[in-house]
């Protein structure tokens, strides 16, 4: 099955224009005190104007639309800043105020939530990570893509790392797994921890995917990464990494969006989203439910090794053992210095942990696996 390649980003007709937010955008006069103290000042405005700062032009139905709803829902917009202003959040949200003004957006994370479900993903995934993970690995997260696993081969390397989404897909989930090769990120995975409620589910909370493509122009990388990764497609190798986190954060379900409640879903590529997301999905063993989500309980349960036969028994087991690796060092990544050193003795033993990671994050968290084949 061909790997599905990013497509530019569209406006819906209500949604608001694509903000980079990881821009700081221009500072005011005045020096940084004074820029933090207007900006208490200007409070529900401020995400406003630090869109306009950075030269997008708006129509005027767009400004009364973003800015009455997020007017009705100003009680939430303030629970939402309150826990930003927590640490490690406060390092971020004073750079990219806008953040906190992410919820708003229409089709916000996937198609067809309404604006209270949005506002309560975006709740309920900061307040997860804040008080599930260590605040020094949260940090680091937060400022660029921490490496977990990597692996070489002649004279490429593969990686993965976890972080945030990246501007053109960052209204596409809270945090981003990320297959690279050779310095670049070639296939993503965009999560967010949302309560039960939103996908119909009887769990409390679940991992939610809603972004699972590969990044255009990478085919020959991607094609690089299946060899090395026992023929594997990204997408096993980043739901994967996902079981991994479901562990570290003690979350039993894992649900994902069908291709009609794709963010960037159109009648024009309805066919390579159902092929990447519905069928994979099912493929991998979920179900979809009533409510229009593929669903599985962590772990995803897949074919059977007693189907194998022979060599192919052989072959399935190996490839089975290198996802637990990649599951079990993204759990210990998320876990703390203790649960660290028993899954590290878990994992197979021509791994060589050593320091490392991409991105900003230049404070090692966690030995990465590392294997040369």
């Amino acid at each position: 099955m061909g790997e599905i390649q990013g497509r530019p980003f569209q406006f819906a007709v209500n949604a608001c224009p694509e903000v980079n937010l990881q821009d700081s955008g221009i500072a005011p006069s005045g020096g940084p005190v004074a820029q933090r103290k207007r900006g208490k000042r200007l409070g529900f405005f401020r995400p406003l104007l630090t869109i306009a700062r950075q030269g997008i032009v708006w129509s005027p139905l767009k400004i009364a639309g973003e800015s009455w709803r997020g007017l009705i829902s100003m009680s939430i917009w303030r629970e939402i800043l309150d826990l930003l202003k927590l640490e490690p959040f406060d390092e971020i949200i004073e750079s990219n105020p806008a953040l906190a003004f992410k919820y708003v957006v229409s089709n916000y994370i996937a198609r067809g939530l309404t604006l209270a479900e949005r506002a309560s993903c975006f709740l309920h995934h900061y307040n997860c990570i804040r008080v599930a993970l260590p605040t020094e690995i949260l940090r680091q997260i937060l400022q660029g893509d921490v490496e977990f696993h990597r692996i070489s081969k002649g004279d490429n390397w593969f990686a993965l790392v976890i972080g945030l989404p990246k501007p053109h897909i960052d209204r596409e989930g809270e945090l981003c797994l990320s297959l690279v090769v050779n310095d670049q990120k070639v296939f993503n995975l965009c999560f967010t921890i949302v309560p039960g409620s939103v996908v119909k589910s009887e769990f409390t909370e679940a991992l939610l995917i809603t972004h699972l493509q590969g990044v255009k122009g990478c085919n020959t990388q991607i094609q690089l990464a299946r060899k090395a990764f026992r023929d594997y497609s990204p997408r096993v190798l980043l739901l994967a990494a996902l079981q991994g986190v479901a562990d570290a954060l003690g979350i039993l379900r894992i649900e994902a969006v069908c291709a009609t409640k794709q963010r960037s879903y159109t009648k024009e590529c309805s066919y390579t989203l159902i092929r990447g997301y519905d069928d994979f999905f099912t493929k991998a063993g979920m179900v979809k439910t009533a409510a229009g989500f593929y669903s599985s309980p962590v772990p995803i349960e897949g074919k059977p090794l007693a189907s194998y036969r022979g060599r192919n028994r052989t072959r399935a087991r190996k490839r089975r053992a290198m996802r637990k690796q990649i599951q079990s060092a993204c759990t210990a990544l998320l876990s703390g210095p203790a649960d660290r050193v028993a899954l590290a003795s878990s994992v197979d033993v021509n791994s060589i942990p050593i320091p490392g990671a991409v991105g900003h994050s230049q404070t090692p968290l966690l030995a990465p696996d590392r294997v040369a084949i």
